[in-house]
């Protein structure tokens, strides 16, 4: 997935079964890799296509959220993203003066979805990108895993975004601490749950240069290139973290006003980093979240 994760149980058994389950979830869902699941499902684009039940339900939580945000989150859109640059592994993605090639908005068609044969297909000339919706529904997936094995209470950070669940470890609720490290700050805000997920979609880091166009990973639907927001990063908190994931995707590419609107929408709590000289932070509590 392109980055760290810690999985906190007090069984060590259960560390180790985590592990395995990240492993696992990478090697099915990584687009990076030629023989995962997702890149076979995108080279039968327009067909029908059987896959385990782990990757049915990425693929069907990808589609849910598509339909609840009117398409503002599209998981098709990994051609755009690669004509834009982002063709490799993060690491590997280089600076270069070559001309951005042109893209187009993404497809509207539905993801169809076969339940009783576990199988699905994309429309015709598309492409899945797990993105970040695969970051946080694993993050779901270990925590789901390990609570049904009998853990009491399991807490994962899986590249910047966390998931709680059971009791927390020093009583009362879990206070997850949100730093802002790309702007110097070591602790923005603190948000207080029960359980559930905290992510942070930004556009401060994997960030590169096409020609003289600035380019990020964060895409706009409608245009088929990078979203123009005057935010750098949206923190979401849902009680899955997949569904956090896509709110703060959806709220950072709608810009500040569309943020809030998106966080009020969902009746979410959110925190909102709008960079610059000074990074101005700005706490919008919906629910029954603490931020």
């Amino acid at each position: 997935m392109g980055t760290n994760c810690r999985v906190v149980v007090p069984d060590a058994d259960a560390a180790r079964r985590a592990a395995l389950l990240v492993e696992e979830l990478e090697q099915r869902w990584s687009r990076f890799l030629p023989d995962s699941e997702v890149s076979q499902l995108n080279r039968t684009s327009g067909r029908v296509c059987v896959v385990s039940d782990l990757t049915f339900e990425l693929v069907s939580r990808a589609e849910q959220a598509r339909v609840a945000t009117s398409g503002a989150f599209n998981p098709l859109m990994l051609d755009q993203l690669e004509q834009l640059g982002y063709d490799r592994s993060w690491g590997r993605v280089e600076r270069d003066r070559s001309a951005v090639i042109a893209t187009q908005a993404a497809s509207v068609e539905p993801i169809e979805l076969f339940a009783e044969a576990c199988a699905v297909r994309l429309p015709e000339g598309t492409r899945f990108d797990p993105g970040g919706i695969g970051k946080g529904l694993a993050g779901d997936l270990i925590a789901w895993t390990l609570r049904s094995e009998g853990a009491q209470s399991v807490q994962i950070e899986l590249g910047g975004d966390v998931r709680v669940d059971g009791p927390a470890w020093g009583g009362g609720e879990w206070r997850v601490h949100v730093d802002d490290v790309d702007h110097g700050s070591a602790h923005a805000a603190t948000i207080g749950l029960a359980a559930g997920g905290v992510a942070t979609s930004s556009i401060v880091r994997r960030r590169w240069r096409r020609n003289d166009v600035e380019l990020h990973h964060v895409l706009d639907p409608v245009t088929g290139t990078s979203a123009d927001t005057d935010l750098d990063a949206v923190t979401a908190v849902a009680p899955s973290l997949w569904w956090a994931e896509v709110v703060a995707k959806v709220a950072l590419a709608g810009g500040s006003t569309g943020a809030r609107r998106t966080l009020e929408a969902f009746d979410m709590t959110g925190v909102l980093v709008a960079g610059g000289a000074q990074p101005r932070y700005e706490a919008v509590t919906h629910g029954s979240v603490a931020a």
